[in-house]
């Protein structure tokens, strides 16, 4: 899809979005994302956490970041989440995705101010994570 394009009208079918290659998450076995869009400090994607695995705890330390789950469950927050389910994290607040069930799980998400992917250390005030 589009990065950095304010000016492109975009209608991506479900078959366009689902031909789109999952891209593996950098230093985190088992997560993949599809960017659907991204301009300046604003992205919006797709993210799948494979059946078992994890996305450690991160934080994002200027982003607010909202989730909205499409398909499988997981916990995110202290809370078991399945489709239909929204979770938004405000900035600083640490986040992982675990006890993700059978299938994986799939969630859009978005976040604003766009930070660099970084999973070493939650804390790290130099880096962000990625969900």
């Amino acid at each position: 899809m589009n990065r950095d394009d304010l000016g492109t009208l975009i209608a991506a079918t479900s078959a366009d979005i689902e031909a789109m290659p999952w891209e593996d998450v950098a230093e985190v076995p088992g997560v993949h994302r599809k960017t659907l869009w991204q301009s300046g400090d604003v992205t919006l994607g797709l993210m799948k956490v494979d059946e078992g695995r994890v996305n450690p705890e991160h934080v994002h330390h200027a982003a607010h970041h909202h989730i909205l789950v499409l398909e499988g469950e997981c916990t995110m927050v202290g809370k078991q989440v399945g489709p239909g389910s929204y979770v938004y994290i405000p900035p600083t607040v640490p986040h992982a995705v675990t006890d993700v069930g059978p299938g994986g799980c799939v969630f859009f998400y978005t976040y604003r101010p766009l930070e660099r992917l970084h999973h070493d250390s939650p804390l790290d005030s130099e880096h962000g994570g990625v969900v």
